[in-house]
């Protein structure tokens, strides 16, 4: 008699725990835009040395509590690994460039894009139920950027539009991926995606003018985007569904102005500020909607 009470506990447990391990990964993730202003070297070498540190932090960690597996099990990767670590490289370098050519609360609003693409491409290639307000709600999102990209002034910030978008097409693509290979070790993706950013990156990057304060603050911001924010992300990505995971990251895009606006007092335009609350307002809709149906 007690057993499926005992495993609708253990159930809402697991659940909850992937809730709250996704919302402190946003939380890792919000002050991404906060670091490319602290340092003063360049997109190629701020990437580079984000990625490097990043991806050895979480590499460290890796071959400390898998050492049963050898050297060689730490660079072993299937096909769909591979694919989603080229993937990741590609997604963190566009994310990060990002905020290089446009301001912070621009590239979050347009990010708040990726639980709606992440439903779509959740139909498109899981086959997964889409419903009418869900295509409302994609109308909505598609508007909301529309307003942002309209507002911006030069060609600088709309390739920085253009970058968080494909940041974040990339990102649903590799959650899409997580459930349709349950079985891929998403630590070593982190890892080796990081590498593979590093590796783009170097040919571009400058050195010889990287100060040490500027290595202690990339350091800091590979460890805590890379290492913890993905490794907190992926942990509770197998608690959850993927669009839930993708609405659950929302609570990245209020924080990431706040920390450039109490830092750098970085305000947002009139024309961003409409645009982002339509496309957030669209998918705090579909997340109602979807507490309706689940209840």
């Amino acid at each position: 008699m007690l057993r499926p009470l005992f495993t609708a506990v253990t159930a809402r447990t697991k659940f909850c725990q992937g809730i709250a391990l996704i919302a402190l990964a946003a939380l890792a993730w919000s002050p991404a835009g906060l670091f490319p202003r602290i340092v003063s070297t360049d997109v190629f070498t701020t990437l580079f040395w984000r990625s490097l540190l990043g991806g050895a932090s979480v590499l460290l960690v890796q071959a400390a509590f898998n050492q049963r597996h050898g050297l060689r099990g730490l660079w072993r990767l299937t096909l769909a690994e591979w694919g989603m670590s080229v993937a990741g490289s590609a997604a963190m370098v566009c994310f990060i460039a990002a905020f290089f050519y446009a301001p912070v609360a621009d590239v979050v609003f347009i990010y708040s894009a990726f639980p709606i693409l992440t439903l779509l491409l959740s139909a498109l290639l899981l086959r997964s139920r889409i419903q009418r307000l869900d295509l409302l709600c994609t109308l909505a999102v598609v508007a909301g950027m529309g307003l942002i990209v309209w507002g911006q002034t030069s060609l600088h910030s709309l390739i920085g539009a253009a970058l968080s978008l494909g940041a974040t097409l990339l990102f649903a693509l590799i959650t899409i991926g997580i459930k349709r290979f349950p079985e891929a070790d998403m630590v070593k993706v982190t890892y080796v995606g990081a590498f593979i950013a590093a590796m783009a990156m170097a040919p571009f990057s400058s050195f010889g003018h990287t100060s040490a304060h500027d290595l202690a603050w990339l350091w800091l911001y590979g460890f805590l985007n890379v290492g913890v924010g993905f490794g907190l992300y992926l942990l509770g990505l197998r608690r959850v569904n993927a669009v839930l995971a993708a609405l659950v990251c929302m609570l990245e895009i209020p924080l990431a102005p706040l920390w450039v606006y109490l830092f750098f007092d970085e305000t947002v335009s009139r024309q961003s500020l409409i645009g982002g609350a339509v496309m957030v307002l669209a998918v705090l809709l579909n997340i109602a909607s979807s507490g309706r149906k689940a209840g």
